[in-house]
């Protein structure tokens, strides 16, 4: 064993308080009272990078801050950018919890908490891979640490940073450190993401709600309008039914496919980290297939009218559903939104009023999963887990994956250590305890292999 990983094995309880100190940091970003506590995660991080022995500052923003640990190691070594963040959802529903989110609690062989997954585990191994190497002979590539506090909220500010600064950086290589594996002791490379349009639907139709005895009958409900509008997304067989929405999918090689249908998806296990839910969704593809490369629209919320206890005879005089649609190359977003809302317009009935708001848009980003970044990540994956990794997309939405390969590199892979079924954005939120210690392990064998070249 390298002098790097018997450092970990030395210092690895160290590095889990140092799990346990972040995550007591409440970093909600969304949440407006919590900005004090996302400032206080990012002093927290810049001075655990300084303790490591990186050269770090914090970068203000027009919101949150974003960290930066940086380390040279001369003109001829390749620059290895990772970024994570750390910042969290937020804890709702509070009573569905087994322990306290903002203490990081063990249980059956995880570590339980908020941000345990997504993506606090990240931030610290990261940083604790990058002092294993410093402190033991030296770190052999040149090293950015790139750590956001605004991930949950759209990575608003963090494009144009990361543009203006393109320079100083001068990166070869740059690894996403958000995602999970393929499965337990089956590590995953991925080189494709979703990306996002998000719009709230609002039907209006009239100026205040309404006694539902002395209206009801007599004038239109806008609940019952809407529920007509998301009714009409889908055709019977789970197509979205949005004229034009297929229209710029990237069709997948069947080889690809091919490869995929071999790996074994474990559907079953898929199903029950759902909760159960039955597997449906668009026809003639597989559930990994739907998740990673075919897009999808969903109903996120709906709200209209009265939702506390008890009754409360109303008729609304608004509702609200929200909505995302999950894209593929080569969608682009603005025009799914624009689809999305013609589409509202067009089963409106007269004297309705409907609006779309578009939230956020984000294009999805694909690459080719080969060079030097994928062989070498490969082969460190490969040696910590005693498996080849599998080469996959993913279903979620990373905006800053396109951003890092139009405006750094093109050598950009995401390479996360947490499980499916880890309950991220949900209670009980969940990492593996030894895939803290793993994930370390792959980063430092990921420095030697990019500074060997192979």
């Amino acid at each position: 064993m390298s002098a790097p990983q018997d450092y970990v094995t030395r210092e690895l309880a160290s590095f889990h308080d140092d799990f346990a100190e972040l995550i007591a940091i409440p970093s909600i970003s969304t949440d407006p009272a919590r900005a004090e506590d996302v400032q206080k995660a990012a002093g927290w991080v810049r001075r655990r990078m300084e303790q490591a022995g990186l050269d770090a500052s914090i970068e203000q923003t027009d919101g949150h801050p974003l960290v930066v640990g940086r380390h040279d190691a001369g003109p001829d070594a390749p620059t290895l950018l990772v970024y994570a963040h750390y910042d969290v959802q937020p804890a709702d529903p509070l009573g569905e919890w087994r322990s306290p989110p903002f203490e990081l609690t063990r249980e059956d062989g995880n570590f339980v908490a908020r941000g345990a997954a997504d993506d606090k585990a990240q931030v610290v191994l990261q940083i604790a891979a990058a002092e294993a190497a410093l402190r033991s002979g030296g770190l052999p590539v040149s090293l950015v640490l790139l750590f956001e506090g605004e991930e949950e909220v759209g990575s608003p500010n963090l494009r144009r940073w990361v543009a203006e600064h393109r320079d100083e950086l001068r990166v070869d290589h740059a690894v996403i450190a958000d995602s999970m594996m393929f499965a337990p002791g089956r590590p995953s490379l991925i080189f494709g993401m979703r990306g996002m349009a998000y719009v709230e639907v609002d039907v209006r139709t009239g100026t205040h709600d309404l006694h539902s005895g002395q209206y009801g009958g007599a004038v239109p409900n806008p609940a019952h309008i809407l529920s007509r509008i998301v009714a009409s997304f889908h055709h019977p067989d789970g197509r979205v039914a949005v004229d034009g929405f297929y229209d710029e999918v990237l069709e997948v090689p069947e080889a690809l496919r091919s490869g995929w249908a071999a790996l074994g998806y474990d559907e079953a296990a898929f199903q029950r980290s759902a909760g159960g839910a039955a597997l449906t969704g668009e026809p003639g593809w597989a559930t990994h297939e739907r998740l990673w490369v075919r897009p999808c629209l969903d109903v996120n919320g709906m709200i209209s009218g009265y939702t506390g206890p008890g009754k409360k005879t109303v008729l609304p005089a608004v509702a609200t559903a929200k909505v995302s649609c999950r894209l593929v190359p080569d969608q682009d977003p603005e025009r799914i939104a624009r689809l999305l809302e013609e589409h509202v317009r067009t089963r409106v009935p007269d004297g309705v009023e409907a609006t779309v708001h578009r939230r956020q848009t984000n294009h999805p980003w694909r690459a080719a999963p080969e060079g030097p970044l994928y062989r070498a990540a490969a082969a460190a994956l490969a040696d910590v887990y005693g498996v080849e990794p599998v080469r996959v997309a993913h279903g979620g939405t990373l905006p800053i994956a396109r951003d890092f390969s139009e405006i750094l590199t093109p050598s950009v892979a995401v390479m996360g250590f947490a499980l499916p079924g880890a309950n991220m954005h949900a209670p009980n939120e969940w990492i593996a305890v030894e895939q803290l210690e793993k994930g370390m392990r792959s980063m430092v064998r990921l420095y030697e292999e990019l500074a060997a070249g192979r």
